[in-house]
């Protein structure tokens, strides 16, 4: 997990000792194969088995003396006595990891462990954390005990919610469990008085919050307004600060700004945030999060040359963009590698050889792969998927089909995603029904906890059940 809580008795590391030509210390002697790549050793090799020990750096302690683990071996857990080996701290506390190889040969490294003090509202506030080893998303409220959620819902729209009073039990009544209420374009976007009201209807209705600061995550004051206002409420979840801030070319710095104030002013629910390229700053952006959602949006998206950026002067406006592109090839705007903005960065949508449902596999492939490349140990940073389910517009000439719904959503589940939150609801009735739908009758219990990894309850709409 990366968080404990006063109280909690039982903690474990995760400790992966796979190969790596990016991160560690060289493996000597070296094991190499005919083409020159690192293999693993032979089984019967002592220098297989290493032993562990994980001292608190602050005290010298050792938390683990015995154990071993194998070469090349991921997701080893290695629990422990929280209450014997710290006390609890608001500050990440710091350990060493020493793994020794039968011939006396050291490897070393380093993580931080955070042991909290309960909140000052201890069971009437919730508690959100994250599973390492699986990527799934857990929660505390009303007691003790911890419920694994699998997030899945929309974006939704303010004016939409506003319109009518029953609209947010429709919406729960569909099968979302999250409320992601998107803030107008000034200041911090919202009417709190109005947004009080909303969130309090949404815990009656058993619905988590998402809480979104697009527009004011660079301010800091605002920031730390929006924070102290709400991070006590019971069905508070996570907090998500910056929308596609590479493709508005916010400075990669903001984010691990906005994400150092926020967990000095609570440190007990995750941050979040969506990019939009396929790699533009993806380091720096991703330091500020504890989860990164991905939203890349193939459906109808032409990925050579930009419809909405398109230039055409007088008389062509009455043409179609595709006739437009025709008669003035010499001004058009083309989509590369490195120019242009079509709707789905690096995206490929000339079936049948790139069929566009396969982007977003592709996304969420490689970027689990950079996670790797960062020396993110496995789910430590999980990856969810923002599926495209609103209807034409801009760089977008239809709507998603039913199946292209379900399509996204299994393709992003099956490809590592923990958690689903399209854009944008209200949409077309088709997608929202194909997408109630998936929550319903889909997704059991059963998917949920192979997924997520989850031993106790999965909840949440169409999620329910004792596990």
């Amino acid at each position: 997990m990366n968080l404990y809580l006063s109280g909690e008795t039982r903690a474990a590391f995760i400790v992966d000792t796979t190969a790596s030509r990016i991160h560690g210390q060289p493996w000597e002697p070296s094991v190499t194969n005919q083409s020159g790549r690192l293999s693993k050793p032979a089984e019967n090799n002592d220098d297989t088995i290493l032993r562990v020990r994980v001292i608190n750096t602050d005290s010298g302690a050792a938390i683990i003396s015995q154990g071993t683990i194998k070469f090349n071996e991921t997701g080893k857990e290695f629990s422990f006595s929280l209450a014997k080996s710290f006390q609890t701290s608001q500050v990440p506390q710091p350990i060493s990891l020493e793994l020794t190889r039968a011939d006396g040969r050291k490897f070393t490294a380093s993580t931080k462990l955070n042991y909290l003090p309960n909140p000052p509202s201890s069971f009437s506030q919730s508690i959100a954390r994250l599973d390492s080893l699986h990527g799934g998303l857990q929660v505390r409220s009303n007691g003790p005990r911890w419920e694994t959620i699998f997030p899945y819902s929309f974006y939704l729209s303010g004016p939409w919610l506003d319109s009518d009073p029953s609209n947010m039990k429709k919406f729960r009544d569909l099968g979302f469990n999250i409320l992601h209420v998107v803030p107008g374009g000034e200041g911090m976007g919202y009417n709190f008085e109005q947004l009080d009201s909303w969130f309090n209807e949404a815990e009656k209705l058993g619905l988590w919050i998402m809480y979104d600061m697009r527009h004011s995550f660079q301010n800091a004051e605002y920031v730390r307004y929006q924070v102290e206002r709400y991070k006590s409420r019971k069905n508070m979840l996570l907090w998500y600060t910056a929308d596609e801030p590479d493709g508005f070319e916010v400075a990669p710095s903001a984010t691990s700004k906005a994400y150092a104030l926020i967990r000095s002013l609570d440190p007990y629910h995750p941050v979040s945030l969506c990019l939009n390229c396929q790699n533009y700053y993806f380091q720096e952006y991703t330091a500020g999060a504890d989860i990164i959602m991905a939203d890349p949006y193939p459906i109808g998206a032409n990925t050579t040359f930009s419809n909405k950026y398109h230039p055409c002067p007088p008389p062509c406006g009455t043409l179609s963009k595709q006739q437009q592109a025709n008669s003035f090839p010499s001004i058009k705007t083309p989509c590369n590698s490195t120019h242009g903005d079509c709707g789905c960065d690096n995206c490929h949508t000339s079936p049948p050889t790139h069929p566009a449902l396969l982007n977003i596999p592709a996304r969420l492939d490689l970027w689990s792969r950079f996670r790797t490349q960062l020396g993110i140990p496995g789910h430590a940073k999980p990856i969810w998927s923002v599926p495209q389910a609103f209807t034409a517009q801009d760089f977008w000439t239809r709507t998603p089909t039913a199946r292209e719904i379900v399509a996204m959503v299994l393709l992003s589940v099956n490809h590592g995603a923990k958690g689903i939150v399209m854009w944008i609801f209200p949409t077309a009735d088709e997608v929202v029904e194909a997408a109630s739908g998936f929550s319903k009758r889909v997704l059991g219990r059963g998917v949920a906890r192979f997924v997520l990894g989850a031993v106790g309850q999965v909840v949440g709409g169409g999620w329910g059940g004792d596990g």
